[in-house]
């Protein structure tokens, strides 16, 4: 080999080693910009708005900490030509997803999850409340519809603790009150079906078995629960206030529930009128003054606390109870000393 091939060969071999030096650097640039974070924790919820630019998209996801380079995020859509391929939508994104995962994600059709709303149901509200905020919270569009689904007769055969549910009467009682998320495209079904299994997990079974001990059904049960949870204020009341009912019944004898007549008048914007003395003579199913049974079914939809206070009431003698104005009640074995009390706090306020 001559001193000059020699020079070459070596020449080449330089030029090898450096393009290959160079490939292999560009090649671990490239997979470090590119890869995700594995140590990283849980999924991450990331929203692409519709029209938003590949920029914004980028920025975002840098400032989310679910990619490393904004440039390569930008280069690798840019060079694929998939700028307006992006599909708007909610995504759960994997902090461990490389760049061209994500991409490939947000490009894919039928990848977007649907949006969900966190809706917010309060112990002691009656359903038209919980259409309400459903209808707010834009889960469903129609409270008509979904009143309508609470009353469908279909739900004792879906659901085992129902079949105490008297034809005619509709879920109130039943639906579990507690903070939910839903899906925006939830139908009024969808919601029932979770708040109802909620319901079944909460109130355990052997709580339900309980009822036929006590010689009433569940739904006698949490129509009392539901009143208690409208009278109650202070959770160590709840059980006295059950005994009340409870002795009531048992000497024959009118609850006398403001609560069942507040839901018997109830309207939009106004469900929990103040009752006036005219208001509890007004005839109806659910004024319990006039008629001497429960109510035809729940008057609200009870919390846990409640439905354990109807099922295991406190022994009292207590027959009746007034409201002392400070949450707490006063509770009375006859009417005499239940007069002193009303002539005290209510009177005399």
């Amino acid at each position: 080999m001559t001193p000059r091939t020699r020079q070459l060969v070596v020449i080449g071999s330089v030029v090898v080693l450096a393009v290959a030096i160079v490939f292999v650097t560009q090649l671990i640039i490239v997979r470090a910009l590119d890869s995700g974070d594995a140590s990283a924790g849980e999924s991450v919820y990331f929203t692409v708005e519709p029209d938003e630019s590949v920029d914004s998209i980028a920025d975002r996801l840098k400032d989310t900490g679910l990619i490393r380079s904004p440039a390569y995020f930008r280069f690798r859509v840019r060079i694929a030509g998939l700028g307006g391929d992006i599909i708007a939508g909610r995504y759960r994104i994997d902090p461990a997803m490389s760049t061209t995962q994500i991409i490939h994600l947000i490009t894919s059709r039928d990848a977007a999850l649907a949006q969900e709303a966190q809706v917010r149901f309060v112990e002691g509200w009656r359903t038209e409340q919980y259409a309400e905020a459903l209808v707010a919270a834009g889960v469903i569009s129609s409270e008509d519809d979904f009143m309508a689904a609470t009353r469908e007769q279909k739900w004792n055969d879906e659901f085992a603790f129902l079949h105490t549910r008297p034809s005619g009467v509709a879920l109130e009682g039943y639906l579990f009150p507690d903070t939910y998320n839903f899906r925006l495209d939830s139908t009024p079904d969808d919601v029932l079906t979770t708040l109802l299994t909620t319901f079944q997990e909460r109130v355990q079974p052997e709580s339900i078995t309980e009822t036929d001990q006590m010689g009433l059904t569940l739904h006698q049960i949490i129509t009392i629960a539901s009143i208690v949870e409208r009278e109650a204020v202070l959770p160590e009341e709840r059980p006295i206030i059950a005994s009340v009912y409870y002795n009531r019944i048992s000497q024959g004898m009118p609850l006398q529930a403001d609560p069942t007549v507040q839901y018997e008048l109830g309207a939009p914007g106004n469900w929990w009128p103040e009752l006036t003395p005219e208001d509890i003579q007004q005839n109806g199913r659910y004024n319990t003054y006039l008629n001497p049974d429960l109510p035809p079914g729940p008057i609200c939809n009870p919390s846990l606390a409640s439905i354990e206070a109807a099922l295991r009431p406190a022994q009292t003698d207590y027959l009746f109870f007034v409201a002392r104005g400070d949450g707490s009640h006063a509770f009375a074995v006859t009417a005499e000393e239940h007069q002193r009390n009303v002539d005290e706090y209510v009177k005399g306020q």
